[in-house]
């Protein structure tokens, strides 16, 4: 199972590298939650994939130009899968370079991402993006 769900992640960040959010999405629950750090920008109001595309990944896209998120490390236990990563881009309103790890806890439920939750330095990517510059504002 665990390597089930390890791959399934793979799957979802190389889909999302290659531009394709379709296949991530569909890597989805239909009830997904969506849990940003403390301070982001970008909020997840209602469950579900559509949501997290309008809310989160359509933001993010147009506040970074050139954002990507690459997997340095990934550690399973079951339905748990923990993604150590890290944040490439640079932000469209202040022309700062993001180069910033992240933590990307990811609960599994029946093969499928069922539970985002991040963890970074909201106050060094708040310096790339800042919350009122953000097209979330």
């Amino acid at each position: 199972m665990e390597e089930r769900n390890v791959q399934v992640v793979k799957d979802a960040y190389a889909a999302f590298g290659r531009g394709d959010v379709e296949a991530v999405l569909g890597a989805m629950t239909e009830d997904v939650e969506w849990n940003e750090a403390e301070s982001m920008p970008y909020t997840c109001r209602q469950p579900g994939p559509q949501e997290v595309a309008e809310q989160i990944f359509g933001p993010i896209v147009q506040d970074i130009e050139d954002f990507s998120v690459t997997p340095e490390e990934i550690v399973a236990s079951g339905d748990l899968v923990v993604v150590i990563c890290r944040y490439r881009g640079t932000g469209k309103a202040t022309g700062r370079e993001l180069d910033e790890p992240a933590v990307h806890v990811w609960d599994m439920r029946d093969g499928k991402l069922a539970r985002f939750r991040q963890f970074l330095d909201t106050a060094k990517f708040l310096e790339v993006v800042p919350a009122e510059a953000s097209v979330t504002a």
